[in-house]
């Protein structure tokens, strides 16, 4: 299996990354990575901001935000923070990290959700300017009623009031054309800078995101095709417990393999889970 990426061509607009976070979720090291010690980890709910010289300011994901703590407060969501306890400030929230940057909600030209979990989609209610995207089928699934998506890690409060005027949903077979070893991708600005890439398992309609910036500066953003890199580098999954979160389980770790092959093919190519604690050090780092 070869995994090599087409070359980056010269001409490709040059787009900037900013990673950032918002919250945390407590759980053990061995729920991330199955034979890893059980001691407490704070794992970062990442998102992250691409600034397009054309297309203006686009986000990858939101992260959790504070209403998580109403949509868990009754039972039976409250199961949810007391199996993997949140962590965030009303700072932390995306939109007030984004203020802090000096760019407010309007200043979102769009936002492009990985999946609708709550760690993922947490935030969106503050981007009711913004152009949504989310993958068709994840849309249709997370229109279950609220107890049946909740144990599967979905919040429908967190996102059930995006503007449908502004929802605009993929369809990775209908639209979708092969980039290098990956088929049905979308190349979602038709320029080469963002190519996005179904990789379900983990979620129904979950797909990763590759920023092109150039032959020496490329970017994976693969939200939960793994938790963290140890997944794919060792192909080893989680814990019984993280398990049961994945829409699919052996389609989730079926992935690794292609994402091992990836990097060792790429070197240039940095691969960012949402939520490696690494990850968060490497880029974020307090």
């Amino acid at each position: 299996m070869k995994m090599k990426l087409p070359a980056v061509p010269e001409h490709t607009p040059k787009c900037k990354l900013t990673i950032m976070n918002a919250g945390f979720c407590m759980t053990k090291k061995s729920h991330l990575l199955k034979g890893a010690d059980k001691s407490n980890v704070s794992v970062p709910a990442l998102f992250f901001l691409i600034e397009h010289p054309v297309h203006g300011n686009i986000l990858f994901d939101t992260g959790y935000s504070t209403r998580y703590f109403e949509a868990t407060k009754a039972f039976p969501f409250s199961l949810m923070n007391k199996i993997t306890p949140v962590k965030i400030t009303e700072k932390e929230n995306a939109i007030s990290q984004l203020l802090e940057n000096n760019l407010t909600s309007k200043q979102i030209q769009t936002v492009i959700l990985s999946h609708l979990h709550a760690d993922h989609a947490g935030g969106i209610a503050d981007f009711n300017h913004s152009t949504i995207y989310v993958d068709k089928n994840e849309w249709r699934y997370g229109q279950q009623s609220k107890l049946k998506l909740l144990w599967k890690g979905y919040l429908r409060q967190m996102y059930e009031k995006i503007n449908l005027s502004s929802l605009e949903q993929l369809d990775f077979e209908e639209s979708g054309h092969p980039y290098g070893p990956f088929g049905n991708t979308i190349d979602l600005l038709k320029d080469g800078t963002i190519i996005l890439v179904p990789f379900p398992g983990h979620a129904i309609g979950q797909f990763g995101l590759l920023l092109n910036i150039s032959n020496q500066e490329r970017y994976f953003l693969i939200a939960d095709s793994a938790y963290v890199r140890d997944n794919y580098q060792m192909n080893q999954g989680g814990s019984f417990l993280s398990r049961l979160a994945h829409y699919n389980s052996s389609q989730y770790e079926s992935n690794f393999p292609i994402l091992q092959q990836t990097e060792i093919d790429n070197p240039n190519l940095v691969i960012i889970p949402s939520h490696d604690p690494m990850m968060y050090q490497q880029f974020i780092g307090k």
